[in-house]
């Protein structure tokens, strides 16, 4: 099957983007090592950051992107309807029935995150509930699903960890330049500029990446989540009503925006046109051209 292939390819691309970030904090760390005539020890050091880093990401990804969400798990007697509407989807595509959560905020996004199937998470926000009617509602969850059954969510939330983990070991970097003696900054000027510029390359590497990857995702997960839930125009009418919610979801980052299935910056100029999804109304135009028969995912 086609989804098992790009189930294959994301896992490769996990093992691949973990080696280019370890070799941006090698590289990184051989810099600080030499700036501040740490040696091969500190090189040292920062790889061994490195590895522990590629561990935490790959093995509990899911749980730091759960809660730096806020999202709390929610059990079938709080919302028996929701529950329903998602075990039937799941029911009539042989899908396995993923954990619910909840966002309490007005907002209106979701997504899905887990290592794998039976770790497999979706989130939902309050508003999203509350402001969609339940066709709509059965889109937006189908969108998640095909991000569960392509193992897209995987993917994603590795490089939510291994993008925070960069940006916070180049701010290190910067800031130690910043504030070091200035007659290392003297001695070592050139080495210095060439680690900054290190350290600003590699977050927007790890954003380029992320951009990539998460956009051409977004459009095979819209194509089959309509096939899950049945109908394209419920999810291309909750995407319209996303776009309009001018509501902004309070506990998103640049590192996990590409998570959610709309960009959770309402109104920042820059975050949108660094957007890690494509074009809303595009989307919306494809959902609406769609032949709910299409095989093509």
């Amino acid at each position: 099957m086609y989804s098992n292939s790009i189930i294959r390819q994301n896992k490769a691309k996990v093992f691949l983007y973990m080696a280019i970030m370890t070799a941006f904090i090698g590289i990184l760390g051989h810099f600080v090592s030499t700036y501040f005539n740490f040696g091969l020890t500190g090189t040292g050091i920062f790889l061994i950051i490195a590895g522990i880093m590629d561990f935490v990401a790959y093995f509990f990804s899911d749980v730091f992107v759960i809660k730096s969400s806020g999202a709390k798990e929610i059990k079938e007697e709080q919302m028996p309807e929701y529950f329903k509407l998602v075990r039937d989807m799941c029911e009539r595509n042989n899908i396995k029935m993923p954990k619910l959560y909840l966002i309490n905020t007005a907002a209106m996004n979701a997504f899905a995150t887990g290592r794998n199937k039976d770790r497999a998470v979706v989130a939902v926000t309050r508003g999203l509930l509350e402001k969609l009617t339940p066709e709509e509602i059965s889109g937006v969850v189908g969108h998640e699903l095909s991000h569960i059954e392509h193992g897209d969510m995987f993917l994603m939330s590795v490089l939510s960890i291994l993008a925070g983990f960069v940006s916070i070991l180049a701010d290190a970097f910067w800031r130690g330049s910043l504030f070091g003696r200035s007659s290392d900054r003297d001695r070592s000027g050139i080495v210095m500029l060439i680690g900054l510029a290190l350290a600003i390359f590699a977050p927007i590497t790890a954003s380029l990446i992320k951009l990539a990857v998460s956009r051409s995702r977004e459009y095979m997960a819209d194509a089959k989540g309509a096939q899950i839930c049945g109908n394209p125009l419920y999810l291309a009418s909750a995407l319209n009503k996303i776009k309009n919610d001018m509501v902004p979801l309070p506990n998103a980052g640049q590192a996990t925006a590409h998570l959610y299935i709309s960009n959770p910056f309402k109104g920042d100029v820059f975050s949108r046109l660094m957007s890690t999804h494509p074009d809303t109304d595009d989307r919306i135009r494809k959902l609406e051209n769609m032949n709910i028969n299409d095989k093509g995912i």
